[in-house]
C-alpha cells in the first residue's frame, strides 16, 4: 500500500517538476512589463486631459476679457445744476499769512537767482 501512496505522489508531483522556471520566469517579467507600460499610457493619458483642461480654462479666460473690454463703462450722472453746491467753513482749513507766503517766495527765488 505504502509503494501505491509513493507511486501516486511521484506521479502527481512529476508534471510540476518538469515546469520550466525559465519560462515562468519570463511570463512574469513580461506581465509585469505590460502592467508598467498600461501604467505609463494612464499617465500620459491623464497629463494629455489635464493639458487639455488648462487650454481650455485660458481660452475661456480671454474670451471672458475680450468681451470685458468691448463693454462700455457706465458713467456717472452729471450733477443736477440746480441743485447749490455744498458750502464749508473756510475756519476749518489751515491758513497761511500772506507776509509768510511773501517770504517765502522771495527766499525761492534768490536761490533761483543764485546759479554758481
Amino acid at each position: 500500500m505504502r509503494a501505491l501512496v509513493l507511486i501516486l505522489g511521484l506521479a502527481c508531483a512529476a508534471p510540476a517538476a518538469a515546469q520550466d522556471y525559465l519560462g515562468l520566469t519570463l511570463q512574469n517579467d513580461a506581465a509585469r512589463a505590460a502592467e508598467a507600460e498600461q501604467a505609463r499610457q494612464r499617465e500620459v493619458a491623464l497629463s494629455n486631459q489635464v493639458s487639455a483642461l488648462e487650454a481650455r480654462a485660458q481660452t475661456d479666460q480671454a474670451l471672458r476679457d475680450i468681451a470685458a473690454m468691448g463693454q462700455r463703462p457706465v458713467l456717472p450722472a452729471p450733477a443736477n445744476p440746480k441743485v447749490p453746491s455744498p458750502t464749508f467753513d473756510a475756519g476749518a482749513f489751515a491758513s497761511i499769512p500772506d507776509s509768510a507766503l511773501a517770504a517765502s517766495n522771495a527766499r525761492v527765488k534768490a536761490a533761483a537767482q543764485n546759479r554758481r
